[in-house]
């Protein structure tokens, strides 16, 4: 069967951590889910002699709660639903099928189950969500030595992860005006994370120098240098 059976864009549903609220658990969801954008993120500072506030930003955003309300449930699935709806994971709601939020199950408050005349429970549930989402199941592009056209249709901007297979020694990346060089790498797969700012071969860091890529361009190029014998590209674009 499908992840996303019993998923379509006008019934409301969600997939958690890889299951589905309806078919797996079987969740009835009589509210519609909302579409909630996150908040730019402000320092907002008061100066004396000076009217008003300034208010400055460094162009982050802030994570927000995403609320899925009037949830019903058999009796006797409470178990496996207390069990599932937990922790960290990956939110995948019906009206945004081919994107995934990074979020923590009900953080801050317990789960209030309803028992409805012993044959089902009601409950509401909240998602403490990441600002923002990424692509499902992302497609990697396979890159080469020199520059590297790609296409990029998120709406902010995006931190590249690469996977590269060295040969050894020193490999030097560039999107725009970032330039990032690993050093001293060996024979191997080499990862490069500009989001977490992490470069890793056999599980230990690797040195770098510069600056961690980004983008912020729907058409970009990447250029890559060095002993490798086979490097791939994943976008990592982001929507609010």
């Amino acid at each position: 069967m499908s992840l996303y059976e019993f998923t379509k864009s006008d019934e409301p549903n969600f997939i958690w951590n890889s299951y589905n609220a309806a078919r797996d658990m079987g969740c009835i969801i009589e509210s519609e889910i909302q579409e909630v954008s996150p908040n730019m993120r402000y320092e907002v500072s008061e100066i004396v002699g000076r009217s008003g506030e300034l208010n400055e930003t460094f162009g982050d955003y802030e994570a927000y709660d995403l609320p899925i309300k009037d949830i019903t449930i058999p009796y006797d699935k409470l178990h496996d639903v207390k069990k599932w709806l937990r922790g960290s994971g990956r939110l995948i709601t019906h009206n945004d099928l081919d994107k995934y939020r990074e979020c923590i199950c009900m953080m801050g408050k317990p789960i209030d189950f309803q028992n409805e005349w012993g044959f089902f429970y009601t409950f509401d549930i909240v998602f403490r969500c990441q600002p923002f989402r990424r692509k499902v199941n992302e497609t990697p592009i396979p890159i080469v030595s020199g520059s590297n056209f790609f296409h990029d249709p998120g709406q902010e901007k995006s931190k590249p992860y690469l996977e590269i297979t060295s040969k050894g020694g020193t490999i030097e990346l560039q999107i725009a005006d970032k330039k990032l060089t690993v050093l001293n790498t060996l024979a191997g797969l080499v990862t490069v994370d500009n989001e977490k700012g992490k470069v890793m071969q056999a599980g230990a860091p690797l040195f770098t120098k510069g600056d961690w890529l980004e983008n912020d361009s729907e058409q970009s190029s990447i250029s890559i240098k060095g002993n490798f014998s086979d490097a791939k590209l994943f976008v990592r674009s982001v929507w609010l």
